[in-house]
């Protein structure tokens, strides 16, 4: 079984376009990870009367994942070292790499900061590739999938062909 902690980013971005059941297919084998920062910062939006967090607090698929004692040391001494991560993807980055987990965001700063730190990552666009090659979804449907992400996180999906590549 494969363990994952996610950064807000990736799971905002598909809680907003009505897709974390995605998540739980494609994973349903894995444990998926969420630090109390990410719970609190999705947090956020639901305390300002949006919705989207609702699918990811009442899924039974996401796990809370706190730091033990030799994390939070080291989450202490990288804080003030790293300016380029904020703390919440550094508290999830420290658990992967202290535990020999999978990190998946869509910050290319931080996702370049856990590679440097030999942590194995996953990328947005192979999440969303997996989603057809694996029969969740098929092509069209993730196509709209990304249509409806862009939409209503008002964001552009760069490099959308590399999702639609045959290679994986």
């Amino acid at each position: 079984m494969t363990s994952i902690v996610f950064d807000t980013d990736i799971l905002s971005t598909f809680a907003k376009a009505d897709g974390i059941q995605y998540l739980e297919k494609l994973f349903a084998k894995d444990r998926v990870l969420i630090t109390p920062s990410v719970y609190s910062e999705l947090k956020v939006p639901k305390e300002y009367g949006y919705d989207f967090p609702d699918q990811i607090f009442n899924s039974d698929k996401f796990e809370l994942v706190q730091l033990n004692g030799r994390e939070i040391d080291e989450f202490k001494s990288k804080l003030i070292e790293i300016k380029t991560v904020h703390s919440g993807e550094l508290e999830a980055i420290i658990i992967a790499m202290d535990r020999s987990y999978i990190f998946s965001s869509m910050d290319i700063k931080a996702l370049e900061y856990a590679v440097s730190q030999n942590v194995e990552v996953l990328h947005f666009h192979t999440i969303l590739k997996a989603l057809w090659r694996f029969g969740i979804l098929t092509q069209e449907e993730v196509n709209e999938l990304i249509d409806i992400m862009e939409r209503e996180d008002n964001m552009e999906i760069k490099d959308r062909d590399m999702i639609f590549d045959s290679e994986l």
